[in-house]
């Protein structure tokens, strides 16, 4: 019912009832319905570039003991965490995100180790049942989770408010941009390519060196293109690239890389997310079309050393097999364009396609954020243990009257307060000590560890006072993570001409041909000028009208009674072994 209805109606309405028209109803529920896909669902979080599932089963996996030194444990187990504590949604969903996360084709810097079958570039779906796979965090998921419980994050109630979560991962490292990520949501998409971490990490440097006046060309002096896990060429020109970046959006030329082998072309990557079967289909399928075929041979040859090797062997010694490659190129996936949308949820919990300057200059804020939580945190366990410490000290100094107190005092606890002035901490850890932390040899122990403890306080509070200092340990220990997990670029930059398509009539050997016309217009070609065209055989009531010679290469032209001329290429003409064809059906 609309408001007007309403009106016109003059409907009652009972005590305490709300009146809800249906556009605003159906408005709102809708608007609810889409925040709730694209936050919760399908757009990564700018600062640990996870979706809530995949956050959910790193911070399920790290709760259950399972980081990259520990025994792999079945994935049903995991995904029963996950689902029974944070995440009530389908199973089925939930494995395939687990799966995504351990394949080394599909992610740069996969956050999960996996047993058994996870699939293969082949059949990235192939993967066994999550009954029969085991996982385990990687050493590269520690990024993610090696400072979550030192204050440095927010937490929230899970579903049913029993436990808590984190609403975030303090990740040390531009997750977002180094693993990327797709999905849909409503209304809008996310296609994040993955990036070179060592790049990535000196373009974060310089930001944090020069905080005004970095542009887009000054990052791609770092940063190149997008680094693809399975190694391909990106063909892409520079212009094309930092336009992408500039805007947020766009597409990247990705080429499949090979080489010769003797008289063999081999390819070795191919572009991303295309699988081995499908390029094998494609190749097939272009090499049947031509007569004869352009490759002799296609052999799948991939192995554990070779993820991919597909050799391809051109049919005769006369092939080009650059010209080859190019035609496959233009005609099947062995080219073909990554979609980039750089659509994220910011730092302020908005989606938006955010450019990659600003996009990494927010990630930076969220680091600075994290680390100063980190080092407060640090700085609040470190006064606490310095205020338990002089405690200890002071009960060291005056050890005869502590014990005189403690065992003739009807309340320990207080005494220790008033006549040693201690506060009601330091007294409960004075009387929570054993009797061997009493001895000369732990006092030692004690001072030491109060000595250190104030230049590590020293330290943090210089590092939290000076924006230099402060700048110098991120970029440090940036820097050190790059070192530890980083590696060279898979995907080269290379410039390539356009792809172009082979024609029949190249491909075909220039050989000589003889094309016999009969009297009643039946066409055929045989090969070399030798033999006689009267000698072969015709219809009953058909002779030979006329012949021509030439070349296999060439085309043919025939004209009629009217002066119509027709032309036809020669090697599309049927073979003189047989009557020939009529012209008229040609």
């Amino acid at each position: 019912m609309t408001r007007k209805d309403h009106r016109q109606a003059g409907l009652p309405l009972s005590r305490g009832a709300e009146v809800v028209y249906l556009a605003d109803f159906v408005e709102r529920a809708y608007l609810d319905y889409s925040m709730s896909v694209v936050l919760d669902r399908a757009l990564p979080s700018l600062g640990d570039g996870l979706k809530p599932v995949q956050r959910r089963i790193i911070y399920a996996m790290s709760e259950l003991g399972l980081d990259h030194q520990a025994r792999p444990k079945k994935s049903a187990r995991t995904v029963g965490d996950v689902l029974g504590k944070f995440h009530p949604h389908g199973d089925t969903a939930c494995y395939e995100a687990m799966v995504l996360m351990t394949q080394v084709f599909s992610y740069r810097h996969p956050l999960l180790e996996g047993q058994g079958n996870w699939g293969s570039l082949d059949d990235p779906k192939s993967y066994a049942a999550m009954r029969y796979t085991e996982a385990r965090l990687s050493p590269y998921a520690r990024t993610l989770v090696s400072e979550l419980g030192f204050g440095t994050v927010d937490w929230k109630s899970n579903f049913d408010g029993t436990l808590r979560e984190p609403v975030i991962l303090p990740a040390r490292l531009p997750n977002v941009l180094l693993n990327g990520t797709s999905g849909i949501g409503v209304g809008m998409a996310t296609d994040i390519p993955p990036h070179n971490m060592n790049e990535m990490v000196a373009a974060c440097v310089e930001l944090l060196d020069r905080s005004r006046g970095v542009t887009t060309e000054d990052l791609m002096r770092h940063i190149k293109a997008p680094d693809f896990p399975g190694g391909c060429d990106i063909i892409s020109s520079p212009q094309e690239i930092a336009q992408l970046y500039k805007t947020g959006s766009g597409s990247v030329r990705m080429r499949a890389v090979y080489h010769h082998e003797a008289k063999n072309l081999v390819i070795t990557a191919l572009p991303h997310q295309l699988s081995i079967s499908r390029a094998l289909e494609q190749i097939a399928r272009q090499s049947r079309e031509f007569k004869p075929p352009l490759l002799s041979d296609l052999r799948d040859e991939s192995d554990e050393r070779h993820p991919v090797r597909l050799a391809l062997v051109p049919y005769g010694s006369r092939r080009d097999g650059d010209a080859i490659m190019s035609h496959l190129f233009f005609s099947t996936e062995l080219e073909r364009s990554c979609r980039v949308n750089l659509n994220l949820i910011g730092n302020d919990g908005k989606p938006q396609v955010k450019p990659l300057s600003p996009l990494l200059r927010e990630w930076l804020d969220f680091r600075k954020r994290t680390t100063r939580r980190r080092l407060e945190w640090r700085l609040q366990r470190i006064h606490e243990r310095l205020d338990v410490l002089r405690g200890f000290l002071l009960a060291y100094a005056r050890l005869d009257e502590v014990i005189r107190i403690i065992r003739q005092a009807d309340d320990p606890d207080a005494e220790l307060q008033r006549r040693l002035k201690l506060n009601a901490g330091q007294s409960k850890a004075i009387l929570d000590l054993r009797l061997r932390r009493l001895a000369r040899l732990q006092e030692a122990a004690t001072r030491k560890e109060h000595d250190e403890l104030l230049l590590e306080r020293g330290k943090i509070e210089a590092c939290l006072q000076s924006a230099s200092r402060f700048k110098t340990l991120i970029k440090r220990e940036l820097k050190a993570d790059a070192r530890i997990y980083g590696d060279a670029r898979r995907s080269q930059l290379k410039t390539a001409t356009a792809a172009q398509a082979i024609s029949a009539e190249t491909q075909l050997a220039a050989e000589p041909m003889t094309v016999v016309l009969s009297r009643m217009g039946w066409a055929r070609a045989l090969r070399g000028h030798e033999l006689d065209p009267e000698a072969l055989n015709y219809r009953t009531t058909d002779s030979l009208l006329c012949a021509a010679r030439g070349n296999r290469q060439w085309d043919i032209l025939f004209v009629d009674e009217q002066g119509h001329a027709y032309t036809l290429p020669t090697h599309s003409l049927p073979s003189a072994r047989g009557l020939g064809e009529p012209l008229s059906g040609q």
